[in-house]
């Protein structure tokens, strides 16, 4: 399953990702709307199969297993990224910055989700013995 804060990651980079490509489709030009899109939609792929690997690799340790096939495919993936970073780079008539910004919104879904973790108000334990009044 997965933790739920790498869920929660996944879903918010989703969401930033809708949220700046339509603000983009209302308000700059083709090639800008073109980098974003392209630059999202590439790490919201990136990070689902990542997300995915890391599962099955908690799992399998978790199961006493070894790293096994899903480590193999860390090299794939990235090779595949990076090629598929190269080509919408060089074949696209895309905005390279706009694509830089689609891509890196990953980073404020992070930032995010840390940031709302760390101020959600930790579970009370009706066993502590530091809740006496």
């Amino acid at each position: 399953m997965g933790s739920p804060s790498i869920h929660r990651i996944e879903r918010i980079n989703y969401a930033l990702a809708g949220i700046v490509v339509l603000a983009g489709l209302f308000t700059r030009d083709t090639a800008i709307v073109l980098g974003l899109t392209a630059g999202a939609a590439l790490t919201c792929l990136n990070f689902y199969v990542l997300r995915r690997l890391v599962v099955k690799w908690t799992a399998d340790a978790a199961a006493g297993k070894g790293g096994g096939a899903a480590s193999m495919l860390m090299m794939p993936k990235m090779i595949g990224l990076m090629l598929a970073v190269a080509a919408a780079v060089l074949l696209l008539p895309l905005d390279v910055i706009a694509f830089t910004i689609g891509y890196s919104i990953f980073v404020l879904s992070i930032v995010i989700e840390t940031a709302s973790t760390a101020l959600r108000a930790p579970a009370q334990d009706p066993d502590s013995e530091h809740d006496h009044g």
